[in-house]
């Protein structure tokens, strides 16, 4: 055998790469054995490292040494067999269910992939994207700049056939799926609420959950049932994780709701005036002028929201009202998860939108969003503007600052009907300032935009 190790890769006869190859899977297996252990107590902390980190060296081979894809059956049986055990508390993941979890988060996956699958397209990649370079160091040319060009023209059509690869893959998978791992996916697909398997677990920023937490939100995700589960919910009621996420027992859905409220007006107040909680709404002088049925005239009705000059002039009025429904509730599953989110738009307007704009002379945006993430088309509107006036007056990026917005959604939802699941009746720690560097959390965190 031939040959020698080069800058992490292996140059030479095939048996010597063959062996390198063997030799690095070994050592692989092994280091994902050590992490499956390290995710017993951290699964959280250790799907990260996974991702993040470990899988990142077995991709650089993929990309540069020409092996056998046989040779990395070791290490997808560990993967396998222990580490996503592991992570999730179930059972050895199915066929479908692997290559499930190997789709990019944003895709409905955990982007755990399957290297005897990925090994061969990664090096065809590879090869395609550097092709310009080499061609130029091979004719000795020492100008770059087409080459670069060509290159940059290379790596968009990749991403691209890479992003239709992905939508075709889960196009198959979900044809494959029952009608709650449907709904599921329809809410994991929702952009920004899968932002919280994609940033590190940074407890300084709110962005970490505990063993338990980490893996209930996985079988929130993915529509299983949690582990260990409660006999009886906490208003005597046969506990499941549909009838957890709408019991008024205790007043978690309120509770639910106040998190996002106090999450928005906080952020209201750095860019704008006369933020008031809960303002009280003028009193209709006759209730015969709202023909509506289901237009609120009471004399006590109130609004989560008031701000001035969010949407336009300064002394311009907005009220909102927020709005949090369980996604999985027989009210809501039978219908599309767009058609759901329109129609509580329309129950909220129904209620005040008429009041607001005649009465108070303001205007009236509801906030709606599912409980284990996903927002409504009114309520995705408010929060890219609330993003576009942070940025401005924080001098951040607003794709920056929209990414941040969104995680800080994502694990608020999480945390909140994680918290109905298991029945904890104590008051949701709710979130009350304003983080001192958006740049910083996002670069820390490795937040994507």
């Amino acid at each position: 055998m031939e040959g020698r190790p080069y800058l992490g890769a292996a140059i030479g006869s095939d048996s010597y790469v063959n062996s390198f190859v063997v030799e690095k899977v070994k050592g692989w297996s092994a280091e994902v054995k050590r992490l499956s252990r390290f995710a017993e107590s951290q699964p959280h902390a250790a799907y990260c490292a996974f991702t993040h980190g470990l899988s990142s060296r077995w991709l650089f081979v993929f990309r540069t040494v020409p092996c056998v894809c046989d040779a990395f059956q070791p290490l997808e049986d560990m993967i396998r067999q222990v580490f996503i055990p592991t992570l999730t508390g179930c059972s050895p993941p199915s066929d479908s269910s692997q290559l499930l979890f190997a789709l990019p988060a944003r895709w409905g996956g955990l982007g755990i992939f399957v290297p005897t699958r990925r090994c061969v397209s990664e090096l065809a990649a590879s090869r395609d994207v550097t092709e310009p370079l080499s061609q130029c160091i091979l004719n000795h040319d020492l100008s770059f700049v087409e080459a670069v060009a060509s290159q940059q023209a290379r790596k968009a059509l990749l991403r691209k056939a890479k992003s239709e690869h992905c939508s075709t893959q889960f196009a198959e998978l979900y044809q494959q799926l029952g009608p709650s791992l449907r709904r599921a996916m329809d809410l994991a697909t929702v952009r920004g609420a899968s932002s919280w398997l994609t940033t590190l677990p940074l407890s300084e920023h709110g962005f970490t959950l505990h063993r338990s937490a980490f893996q209930d939100a996985l079988a929130l995700r993915y529509g299983w049932s949690p582990l260990r589960p409660p006999s009886l919910c906490a208003c005597g009621t046969s506990f499941s994780v549909e009838h957890a996420l709408s019991c008024p027992k205790g007043g978690l859905p309120s509770l639910r709701h106040n998190e996002i409220r106090v999450l928005t007006a906080t952020l209201l107040t750095e860019v704008c005036s006369q933020v008031c909680v809960e303002p009280e709404l003028q009193p209709v002088q006759h209730s015969d002028e709202f023909p509506l049925a289901t237009s609120n005239t009471q004399d006590s009705a109130r609004l989560d929201v008031a701000v001035n000059g969010f949407w336009g002039g300064r002394s311009e009025r907005c009220f909102i009202d927020v709005r949090v429904f369980n996604p999985f509730a027989p009210s809501n599953s039978s219908s599309s998860l767009s058609s759901t989110f329109r129609k509580h738009e329309k129950i909220k307007h129904r209620a005040y939108g008429q009041r607001v704009r005649e009465v108070e002379h303001a205007t009236f945006t509801p906030i709606v969003l599912a409980a284990t993430g996903g927002l409504a088309h009114e309520a995705t509107v408010f929060y890219k503007r609330l993003a576009s006036l942070l940025a401005k007056k924080w001098g951040d990026d607003y794709s920056v600052v929209l990414g941040w917005l969104r995680c800080s959604l994502s694990f608020s939802f999480l945390h909140s009907a994680i918290q109905c699941i298991r029945g904890a009746r104590s008051s949701i720690g709710v979130y009350t300032r304003t983080p001192q560097s958006v740049d910083l959390v996002t670069v820390e965190s490795h937040l994507s935009a």
